[in-house]
């Protein structure tokens, strides 16, 4: 019997100009389609595929298959992903779990409820981790960290969605008002990126923003991203360079602390230390675990093994199917963080697509918060998805 499936890939844009890869499953006249997104900065066990072969190699090995139809989520999985490069297994990984839920009766709004059926967890609407202000690779200024955040604390996501949406604006005003017009740049996720280089600055100007409508509705919360600055000296001891200065791994948990005691409303810090600098982050953890939330992203890169390996250098773990490699593997390191009282985040990337399947993977799993980038954009695209789904569930809507 012929088949009557094909698997074909094409290039499309992301948000950064560049290009990805779409995965497109061809079934019954239908096609079920997703995207691998891109991020700039990637940790050092980030998984790499070792498939070396021709991407029209790669299709040929796929459609060989003699029923792919006939496979679980999993088993898809291990098949595709030793066959091709890691985006373009993530991709195939994603849009086959739209198949799937196609296959169980579910519609593409339901997709939320398929991961979450076959993952037995109950669905629920995540915190958002909005991106305002970028440093680091993010951005074209000197801000050694990359990402200043916030985590508005309204009374669900439209009203969460909102907040964010307002800071972001009364941000772009306290910049030009602090600053001048010539510093409203945005960097890749859609944050500003002003001319500056004192992170305390940065802070100060998102802490200022926050207080002009939205006073005691949001936490701030720091990517740090220390991959980007720190180095070993020659003494083998991690130094991190900030504006000029080199600070021991002492010296910079004193800064953070000083950041702290400055804004306390800051509660969360993101690679707070290099993912080799150990001891960092063991200290860290001693010193503020008990108080915020320290999320390894760099550190565990999405995959099990990691979080096994470093358990108790954080309390809270930033989830992205890219760096996993497939859907299946992401959701063994979701379920390892849940089981392990591990604070879970589904994550964008900085290079990301139109594609709205982690707002649905967010809520299936019934994860704790969501990072998405600013509100604005493409990024709008996960956050008004966000909304959708919540107002459906809210009113039974199917």
């Amino acid at each position: 019997m012929a088949k009557n499936y094909d698997l074909k890939t094409r290039q499309i844009l992301l948000s950064t100009g560049e290009f990805t890869t779409e995965a497109v499953i061809r079934l019954d006249g239908m096609e079920f389609y997703d995207s691998a997104p891109l991020g700039l900065t990637v940790g050092l066990t980030e998984r790499q595929s070792s498939y070396i072969d021709t991407e029209e190699n790669c299709l040929v090995q796929i459609n060989s298959h003699p029923d792919i139809t006939k496979l679980d989520q999993v088993e898809f999985d291990a098949f595709i992903s030793n066959r091709c490069d890691s985006q373009t297994s993530t991709a195939f990984s994603l849009a086959y779990l739209r198949y799937l839920a196609h296959k169980a009766g579910f519609g593409e709004k339901q997709l939320y409820q398929f991961i979450a059926q076959q993952n037995n967890k109950e669905a629920s609407s995540p915190k958002i981790i909005c991106n305002l202000l970028n440093g680091g690779k993010h951005s074209r200024n000197a801000l050694a960290f990359c990402e200043f955040m916030i985590i508005p604390q309204g009374k669900d996501i439209a009203c969460d969605v909102r907040i964010a949406a307002e800071v972001y604006s009364d941000l772009a005003n306290v910049i030009t008002a602090e600053l001048g017009h010539g510093h409203l740049y945005t960097g890749r996720e859609g944050g500003f990126s002003p001319s500056i280089s004192d992170v305390k600055l940065a802070i100060s100007l998102l802490d200022k923003a926050i207080k002009r409508r939205n006073k005691g509705r949001c936490l701030i919360a720091i990517d740090v991203a220390a991959n980007n600055f720190a180095k070993t000296n020659r003494m083998g001891q991690f130094i991190s360079t900030m504006n000029g200065r080199d600070l021991t791994t002492h010296e910079l948990t004193d800064y953070y602390a000083s950041l702290v005691d400055t804004f306390p409303v800051i509660a969360y810090l993101e690679d707070p230390f290099h993912e080799n600098d150990i001891d960092g982050w063991r200290r860290m953890m001693h010193q503020f675990g008990q108080s915020m939330l320290i999320a390894a992203d760099d550190l565990v890169v999405s995959t099990v093994s990691r979080l096994k390996e470093l358990e108790g250098c954080f309390n809270a773990c930033i989830l992205k199917v890219n760096q996993a490699g497939n859907i299946s593997e992401l959701l063994r390191s979701h379920e390892f963080c849940v089981k392990n009282g591990i604070r879970t985040i589904i994550s964008q990337r900085s290079g990301e697509t139109d594609s709205n399947i982690i707002t649905h993977m967010a809520v299936g799993l019934g994860s704790e918060f969501f990072k998405g980038g600013a509100p604005a954009r493409e990024r709008i695209t996960k956050y008004n998805e966000l909304i959708r789904i919540d107002y459906r569930r809210k009113h039974s809507l199917v």
